[in-house]
């Protein structure tokens, strides 16, 4: 592949989500999620196109990809003049969970004109809260509870009922049951006399909440998520067959990966074979996370088979022009196992550093960061020279990282031995101040 097709291979891509065929905006938007930190830039810059169908499809794939560059141009579209687009950046905001995106969408639920973007908004809300930001189940309480609410915003917040201790979920429905809004006292009591829903684990059943995981409707997704965690593991295989057949919907296999993670570590066990046996790149991705997230070590430690496999299979099988999504794969597998402290498949990580052809992920860099030792560090120098500023940066923290945790100083004798390239890389790492904010791959993700 030329430099130059390198460097339009993304914008082109970017231009493809403006298509009117479905199949087409399909395959750029996986092939986008699949190029992960790479494509953010060009998928911030396409907030500001003039066709409104890039930028509504440019936000969620920021969401799906959640490196932490995206959250701030997420949070600006709140303002933007087109509800539409406002009601997108709310619901992709909900995948940044943090203090300040909570405090965007509570100003955003509260505050915004129309009834739509403060329901996105709600919704978002839910979200961060169910991703670990407490705060944010508050805001959504106090919606729901205020009469003086849109109805349509309340309604949307009835949502957080599953997330409720079952004692705080029948106090609440009694109270909203003598609500002065009839809509929501309706609402209320209907949910009341269902009780607690029970879930089945019939096939037939657990196949339609499989289903149900593709609404376009939160409330419908969302509930599906929770019960098919009650399910337990007859919900596992279902759950991964349908990701492989959507193999191509990011968004679809993200929330898949909710009610993977939703099932808990004990349960984890249950993934090793799906591991094992799938080879489209998106749904392995999202596995890849699921088992970091459930953190069962036995579980991430068959990451090391993964990664052999992705080696073996990439030898002479990368597309022809050069682009391989399996990679992405590999490394985020690296990542998982650098949380564990593991250094099993450390050989396969300097193979990527030391790979003239191919710039290393973010998520390697982060590995490293984690696991490296001095027998790194020649390696992430060689790096350096062929990255762009970005990426440089995370290069430098990991150096750093490496060699404060290895207590090696600047003027070590292992740096003589370095080439004028690597040389040249140290100088320019240390002749800059680290940057405190720089953000950790994969961070974001972290649920």
């Amino acid at each position: 592949m030329t430099v130059k097709s390198r460097a339009t291979e993304i914008p082109a891509l970017v231009r493809r989500l403006g298509s009117r065929r479905e199949s087409v905006v399909d395959g750029a938007k996986a092939r986008l999620c699949a190029k992960g930190a790479r494509a953010v830039e060009a998928l911030v810059d396409a907030l500001e196109a003039d066709n409104p169908r890039i930028r509504a499809h440019a936000m969620p794939l920021l969401a799906l990809i959640q490196d932490p560059r995206g959250r701030g141009p997420l949070t600006a579209m709140l303002l933007d003049r087109d509800p539409r687009i406002r009601e997108i950046a709310a619901r992709s905001l909900a995948r940044y969970p943090s203090s300040v995106a909570v405090a965007a969408l509570e100003r955003c639920a509260r505050k915004d004109k129309h009834a739509e973007v403060r329901v996105a908004a709600v919704h978002a809300l839910l979200e961060q809260y169910a991703a670990g930001q407490e705060r944010a189940l508050a805001q959504a309480l106090g919606l729901l509870l205020d009469a003086a609410e849109e109805p349509r915003v309340r309604l949307a917040a009835f949502a957080l009922l599953p997330m409720l201790r079952p004692s705080a979920r029948r106090s609440l429905l009694k109270k909203l049951s003598q609500d002065p809004v009839p809509a929501v006292a309706q609402k209320a009591r209907e949910i009341d006399a269902e009780g607690v829903p029970q879930v089945s684990r019939e096939v037939s059943a657990i196949r339609g909440l499989v289903v149900g995981l593709g609404s376009s409707d939160y409330a419908v997704w969302n509930d599906a998520v929770f019960r098919l965690a009650a399910c337990g593991v007859p919900a596992v295989d279902p759950i991964v067959a349908e990701m492989e057949h959507r193999a191509h919907d990011p968004e679809f296999c993200t929330r898949a990966g909710m009610a993977l993670k939703a099932l808990g570590p004990r349960r984890a066990r249950a993934l090793a074979s799906a591991l094992d046996r799938v080879v489209e790149p998106l749904p392995l991705q999202v596995l890849v996370e699921v088992a970091g997230a459930l953190g069962e070590k036995s579980l991430i430690y068959r990451l090391k088979d993964l990664i052999d496999r992705i080696v073996a299979d990439a030898r002479g099988a990368a597309e022809a022009n050069g682009f391989d999504p399996m990679q992405r794969v590999r490394a985020k597998a690296h990542l998982e196992l650098a949380r564990v402290g593991s250094r099993v498949a450390v050989d396969d990580l300097r193979a990527i550093l030391r790979d003239p052809g191919r710039r290393p992920d973010l998520e390697v860099l982060a590995a490293a960061e984690r696991i490296g030792t001095r027998s790194e560090i020649p390696d992430l120098l060689r790096a350096h020279a062929r990255e762009d500023r970005f990426t440089r940066e995370r290069i430098a923290k990991a150096l750093r990282a490496i060699m404060k945790r290895e207590k090696i100083r600047r003027h070590n004798s292992m740096f003589r031995t370095l080439t004028e390239a690597q040389r040249r890389a140290m100088e320019a790492i240390f002749a800059s101040p680290p940057r405190s904010r720089v953000p950790a791959a994969g961070g974001a993700a972290r649920r």
